[in-house]
């Protein structure tokens, strides 16, 4: 009897050991296609669980200079709305960046919260693109409460003046077509599409090492 409580001891214990790490998708509607594509390609390519979550529960749409641009281009489905989530559920935090950005995430008091949260809670948190300027502006809109003061950060040109003046955080320069990730700690940002691949490519290599 108790060799069997070992063993079954010691399989639930390799099955959790195991587990698929579980990484949640911040979407806004008009985001870059390569931003999502991409990274969530290379997630799904080393094991991992995918949800998607936009502030409905609908299909959003791609930037519509994407369909021209990428064969793989289309509208998604999202699994959970922002007020759905909750951040235990999850090993890792990624947005989606694209002209979205400005409208689904900046304004949004549920994404700040979650944010905010996830931050605190230690989860790995990646931003992309556009995306980055959440760093400035969650919670912090008087620029008095930084949430990432002093991290490493590279972003999209057009939030580089929120990520330094209301961020307070320490920017990476370079070009703007220039693809760049700086990680810091558990947060991981990039700076324009052209960087997709080597932020799911980051965003894979921390969440393996992760407990």
């Amino acid at each position: 009897m108790r060799s069997l409580l070992m063993m079954a001891f010691l399989l639930l214990s390799s099955t959790s050991a195991f587990a698929a790490k579980k990484v949640l998708m911040f979407v806004a509607n008009d985001f870059m296609w390569p931003e999502y594509y991409e990274p969530r390609k290379l997630y799904e390519n080393a094991g991992f669980k995918v949800t998607t979550t936009g502030r409905f529960k609908e299909e959003l749409s791609p930037d519509r200079r994407n369909f021209k641009e990428y064969k793989e281009a289309r509208k998604i489905q999202m699994d959970l709305s922002f007020d759905e989530v909750k951040i235990d559920d999850y090993d890792a935090i990624t947005f989606v960046g694209g002209n979205g950005a400005w409208h689904d995430f900046f304004p949004t008091q549920r994404v700040h919260e979650l944010l905010i949260e996830a931050i605190n809670k230690n989860k790995v948190v990646a931003l992309l693109c556009t995306s980055t300027g959440l760093l400035g502006l969650v919670g912090n809109f008087d620029g008095k409460n930084p949430i990432a003061k002093d991290k490493k950060v590279v972003g999209y040109f057009r939030v580089e003046g929120i990520l330094k003046s209301l961020g307070k955080v320490k920017f990476v320069d370079g070009g703007q077509k220039e693809a760049t990730v700086a990680v810091d700690g558990n947060i991981i940002t990039g700076r324009n599409p052209e960087s997709s691949v080597i932020f799911g490519e980051k965003v894979v290599e921390i969440l393996s090492k992760s407990k």
